[in-house]
C-alpha cells in the first residue's frame, strides 16, 4: 500500500531550542501548539525566496489563519516580543503595521520539523495549495503546455542537497533546502501567471541559478542580456518616435493608459528641449543594452571608479525606486546618491525613467515586466511549443534542450524583430558546461 511523505518545515535549530526556553520562562496567556511557531517562521523562509530583493516581509494575517489557527496574530506578537523574528513599522491608511524577518542571531543549524498527513496543519496546508492550483485549468493553452512541462522536470536531488548544505549561511542555506524540497515535492510545486505583472511564476523562476545545472538532462539557458535596461530603450524608442505599428504595448493608448497622457507629453517636451543631446545620450545607452554591454559602458563612462556589480544595482535602483517619499524627517529621495552617479553618465535616461514614474513609481518596472512577459510567455514560448520545442520559462531567459539551440535562438530574434523591431544581445549557457556568448 502507498504511503504518503510527511510535510517537511526547514526550520532554524536555535530557533526551536531557544523558542522552547523562552516559553518556559514566559508562558503565553493562551493555549499554543508549537508547530504554529515554527509555521510562522517556515513562511518567512518562503517569502524570502519569493522576494529575494526585500529584508523584511508583510505577514498577511488572513490567509495564516487558514493554514495555522484564529489566534495566530498572537503567535506573531510573541515571536517579535521574544526577538526570534524582528518588525519594522509601516503605515497603512494612517495604522501601525509591521514587517518581519528572522532574526539571523536565532539561526546556526537547520532542523526538519516532520508533519504528519493526519495533523491539523498538514491539511490545511494541502487544502490552500489545492485552492492555488484551482484556476490552472483556465490557463491559456500554451500555458498548459508549459506547465507540463514544467512539471516533468526533475533534478539531480542528492548532489542539489549535497550543494546547498554546503552553503555557510545559515539563512541561505534555509532558503535553498526549502526551494529544493518544494521542488522534489511535487505538491508544493505552482505555475501560474502573476496578476500584477503577469509573469509566468514557478519554483524555478525563484530558483537560485547555481541549482539550474542539477536539472536532469542536456540543456542550454538562453538569455537576454541586460533585458529591462534594453525594454526601456525600446520604451523610450517608441515614445519618442510614436512606434506604435509594432508591439500592443508600445501603442499610444496603452503608453498613455500606463503613464498618462501627461507623462508622455513630458517626456516629449525633455526630448524637445535638448534635441541634440538627448538623442546623443539616448543612442550611446540604445547601443550599449543592444549589445549587451549596459553595465561595462557604465563603468566605463563614469568619471569616478565603480564596479560592474554595482553600476547594475545602481541601474535597478533607479528603475524600480520611488522618485521620492515622506518619512518622519521629511521628504527623501530614496538612493539619491546612486541615482546621481546614474544620471552622471546617463543624464537623459534618468530624466526620463524620473518623469515616467511620477503618475506612479511602480507604473514603469511593471510595464517592463509586462512588455518582457508578453514577448516571452506569449510570443517566444508560443512559437517555440508551435514548432515543437517545450521551453523552461525564467522570465527573459528560456531553457530548451541543447539540440534545439540553434532553432530556438533563430525564434527568439524573428519574435523580437516582427514585435519591437530590434534584436538585443544573448546569453547562451550550458547548465552542464561552458557558457557562450
Amino acid at each position: 500500500m502507498r504511503t504518503s511523505k510527511p510535510i517537511i518545515l526547514f526550520v532554524p535549530d536555535s530557533f526551536i531550542t531557544e523558542l522552547d526556553d523562552y516559553l518556559h520562562e514566559n508562558p503565553p496567556g493562551f493555549s499554543f501548539n508549537r508547530v504554529n511557531f515554527y509555521y510562522v517562521a517556515h513562511h518567512l523562509i518562503k517569502l524570502q525566496i519569493q522576494f529575494k530583493k526585500e529584508e523584511y516581509h508583510y505577514l498577511n494575517l488572513e490567509c495564516l489563519k487558514k493554514v495555522t489557527c484564529s489566534k495566530i496574530g498572537r503567535y506573531i506578537k510573541l515571536l517579535r516580543d521574544g526577538k526570534f523574528v524582528l518588525g519594522k513599522e509601516f503605515y497603512v491608511n494612517g495604522f501601525k503595521a509591521y514587517r518581519y524577518k528572522l532574526n539571523e542571531t536565532h539561526i546556526e543549524c537547520v532542523s526538519r520539523i516532520e508533519l504528519t498527513r493526519k495533523s491539523k496543519l498538514t491539511k490545511k496546508i494541502m487544502k490552500l495549495q489545492k485552492n492555488t492550483k484551482a484556476n490552472y485549468n483556465r490557463q491559456e493553452p500554451h500555458v498548459k503546455v508549459l506547465r507540463e512541462e514544467f512539471m516533468k522536470m526533475e533534478l539531480e536531488y542528492d548532489s542539489a542537497y549535497e550543494w546547498a548544505n554546503k552553503s555557510s549561511d545559515p539563512l541561505k542555506k534555509l532558503s535553498y533546502l526549502t526551494s529544493l524540497y518544494h521542488l522534489e515535492n511535487k505538491s508544493f510545486r505552482y505555475c501560474g501567471r502573476n496578476k500584477t505583472n503577469c509573469r509566468l511564476d514557478t519554483n524555478l523562476t525563484c530558483l537560485k541559478s547555481d541549482f539550474r545545472k542539477f536539472i536532469n538532462g542536456d540543456y542550454v539557458s538562453i538569455d537576454v542580456k541586460n533585458s529591462q535596461p534594453f525594454l526601456l530603450s525600446v520604451l523610450i524608442d517608441a515614445i519618442i518616435h510614436d512606434r506604435g505599428t509594432l508591439c500592443g504595448h508600445l501603442g499610444k493608448e496603452y503608453l498613455a493608459g500606463t503613464f498618462g497622457v501627461k507623462g508622455i507629453q513630458r517626456c516629449s517636451f525633455v526630448h524637445q528641449n535638448q534635441e541634440k543631446a538627448f538623442l546623443m545620450n539616448v543612442r550611446n545607452y540604445a547601443e550599449a543594452v543592444i549589445e549587451g554591454v549596459l553595465y561595462d559602458d557604465f563603468v566605463r563612462s563614469y568619471p569616478g571608479e565603480i564596479k560592474r556589480d554595482k553600476a547594475k544595482d545602481i541601474t535597478f535602483m533607479v528603475l524600480f525606486s520611488q522618485n521620492e517619499c515622506y518619512t518622519r524627517l521629511g521628504k527623501m529621495i530614496p538612493y539619491e546618491e546612486e541615482k546621481k552617479v546614474f544620471a552622471t553618465v546617463y543624464p537623459f535616461i534618468y530624466r526620463i525613467v524620473k518623469t515616467l514614474k511620477l503618475k506612479d513609481y511602480k507604473a514603469l518596472p511593471i510595464y517592463l515586466q509586462k512588455l518582457e512577459s508578453y514577448l516571452f510567455i506569449d510570443c517566444i514560448a508560443k512559437r517555440l511549443i508551435e514548432a515543437g520545442i517545450v521551453p523552461l520559462t525564467i522570465h527573459d531567459s528560456v531553457i530548451v534542450k541543447s539540440e534545439d539551440q540553434a532553432k530556438t535562438l533563430a525564434i527568439m530574434k524573428e519574435v523580437f524583430i516582427e514585435q519591437i523591431g530590434v534584436t538585443p544581445s544573448f546569453k547562451v549557457e550550458r547548465l552542464k558546461g561552458d557558457s557562450d556568448g
